[in-house]
């Protein structure tokens, strides 16, 4: 019986996976909650059922604001996931949900980093017009409630797909700590 070397530790598909999992999970919501809060807000304001005017404009601005903060943090979760804690199938249940953990802080710091670049870049002015730093504190109070927002709406998701991703590599032969030679066959009563 020949036992092969153990598998390279690091999983890009399966990181990959579970980080697109994550995308489309969240960009669903993201979107479905834009949009059914637009609608329910503007049916209650106008007390009838005219809220279905504003889907479509709703929609328009849900998919948008749902792309930027989403894909820089399923970069950072797969990053993650991939290359700064990989999620090994030897691991625990604890040190799984920790590195998942982890994954959604670096997730939510790439995602505020892009969201301070983008908001440089179009929507910051060069020189605002009170000049005590007033603007300056508002722009991070409201950077600082979108990480936090961020966080809050995929704690649970990026979890669940770390340990998804987890209980598939466990489940995996070809990626456990050992693994048999593929010309080896072994009957049940040999292993005993």
């Amino acid at each position: 019986m020949t036992i092969t070397p153990a598998p390279p530790s690091r999983h890009p598909g399966a990181a990959a996976a579970a980080s697109l999992a994550v995308l489309v999970v969240a960009f669903v919501l993201s979107v479905l909650d834009g949009v059914v809060g637009v609608v329910y807000t503007q049916g209650q304001t106008l007390e009838s059922l005219d809220g279905f005017d504003y889907a479509l404009p709703a929609l328009g601005w849900a998919v948008p604001y749902a792309l930027w903060q989403l894909v820089p943090l399923t970069a950072g979760v797969f990053l993650s996931f991939w290359l700064i804690l990989p999620i090994r199938p030897r691991h625990r249940v604890g040190q799984v949900v920790l590195r998942a953990f982890v994954a959604l802080v670096i997730g939510v710091v790439v995602a505020g980093i892009v969201a301070a670049a983008r908001l440089l870049a179009t929507d910051l002015p060069v020189n605002p017009s009170s000049g005590d730093g007033r603007y300056y504190v508002l722009v991070v109070g409201t950077l600082a409630h979108s990480a936090w927002q961020v966080f809050s709406d995929t704690l649970g998701l990026v979890v669940a797909a770390g340990l998804a991703m987890w209980g598939w590599l466990h489940t995996r032969p070809a990626y456990g700590p050992l693994r048999r030679s593929a010309d080896e066959t072994v009957s049940v009563d040999a292993e005993v």
